[in-house]
């Protein structure tokens, strides 16, 4: 029996095969990162070959998001019924082919129809990977393995940049794109060493059997339904708001940072390649700070300190009028803005009791994703009218609302969740 059939059928131990899966889990999650990196990287090169304006660049964005919230609300379900390895290894191949197709496209609509289905496997490959990284470590150790998981964003982030410094100089945009395809060689080692999970192997067999475990009554109670009743119902509206804000932020900053250092501060591919960089460098930074904050003093106050400097220093960077006071302001940002995503997923999770959890963390996240998928557009919009320093600096506003909704949020820091 070859190795993909074997552990798709047997229920492994956990503590062996834990580093194997959070390996995948963390490397599909770069090439996640890398490509839409790459779409952001490849905007300012787009408009100017193909005589773009604004709008329509944005709307690339808005189609890849959008595509993202679709896969978000789809994924958990189909992995329910036909396991986490599969899912995971599908979704990360979905958006690795698809990149591939996307250095083929020859006009614009081919390449909004393109990055929409990218966004579909962009839109499951984070949830499936927390849900399977969950599975296999214990309750100690969950926590680091997750922010571990985070780590791979800025390394995408980073591995993009450095993409575009080398290959486009070279082989053009276009390239970027094959070079994200990559990620294909991450679902076939999905497909080949990681295992099934334990837990969903053991639920099929406990439905197969008839027997009523925890887990089978869980997923009887969780239902979409069941979030907005009761007290479940504050919670799901203030998480939604908190996933609203932080997603709408993210997007419509990070979708048009690079097109503004080009376009508005006159940054060559060399220097935008530093900028962004150094972004990088001080968002991973920012993870180790936020992270302490988080365990040590609260999942409230990493919220609230995250975003109320995101609010100051995205202004600062807007107004900064010389390369040196960009480049402070940027790092300032980076550490900002980045920092309260480690803490994110747990500070979620942690709102909802058990019985909803699942459906409770899916539909915020995904809800966050789907107004996201306006953000690109619209910031493109106020862009095209008022320049993007302007545009840009109006996400200040949905900063602002992460502190807000992370001090009406409740306090779970010494609260043990996950039974």
């Amino acid at each position: 029996m070859n190795t993909v059939t074997k552990q798709s059928r047997v229920a492994v131990d956990p503590q062996v095969y834990k580093w194997i899966v959070l390996a995948g889990v963390i490397a599909g999650y770069v090439f996640d990162a890398l490509d839409f990196m790459v779409l952001a990287m490849i905007i300012p090169l787009v408009v100017q070959d193909w005589g773009l304006s604004l709008v329509n660049a944005g709307l690339l964005s808005t189609a890849t998001l959008f595509g993202a919230a679709v896969g978000a609300y789809s994924w958990g379900p189909i992995a329910d019924k036909f396991g986490r390895k599969y899912v995971i290894a599908a979704c990360i191949a979905t958006f690795s082919v698809i990149s591939f197709l996307c250095g083929l496209a020859d006009t614009w609509d081919q390449l909004v129809v393109l990055r929409f289905f990218a966004g579909v496997g962009l839109g499951g490959e984070w949830v499936i990977g927390a849900a399977l990284v969950t599975e296999f470590f214990p309750p100690h150790q969950r926590a680091r393995a997750t922010t571990a998981v985070q780590m791979g964003w800025p390394i995408g982030f980073a591995l993009a940049i450095a993409a575009n410094y080398i290959i486009t100089p070279l082989y053009g945009w276009r390239a970027l794109f094959f070079f994200g395809a990559a990620g294909i060689f991450v679902a076939i080692y999905c497909l080949i060493f990681v295992p099934e999970s334990p837990a969903w192997l053991k639920a099929k067999e406990n439905l197969k059997k008839g027997v009523e475990g925890v887990s089978s009554a869980v997923a009887k109670a969780a239902n979409w339904t069941e979030i907005f009743k009761g007290t479940n119902r504050r919670v799901t509206l203030l998480s939604i708001c908190l996933c609203v804000c932080v997603l709408v932020s993210f997007w419509g900053t990070g979708t048009w940072i690079p097109a503004f250092l080009m376009q508005e501060r006159g940054l060559d591919i060399k220097g935008l390649t530093w900028f962004l960089m150094g972004q990088q460098v001080a968002g991973m930074l920012s993870y180790v700070l936020f992270g302490y904050i988080a365990d040590k003093v609260g999942r409230r106050a990493s919220l609230i300190a995250g975003g109320l400097a995101s609010t100051v220093t995205v202004i600062l960077y807007m107004l900064a009028p010389t390369p040196g006071l960009i480049l402070a302001a940027g790092l300032l940002w980076g550490f900002a803005m980045l920092g309260f995503w480690g803490p994110l997923p747990a500070t979620i999770a942690e709102q909802f009791p058990t019985s909803v959890r699942g459906v409770g963390v899916s539909i915020s996240y995904a809800t966050g994703r789907l107004a996201s998928a306006l953000s690109p557009f619209l910031i493109g919009g106020l862009g095209a009218k008022f320049g993007l320093a302007f545009a840009i600096g109006v996400m200040a506003v949905f900063y602002l609302g992460v502190a807000i909704f992370g001090y009406l949020m409740k306090e779970t820091k010494d609260t043990i969740v996950l039974d």
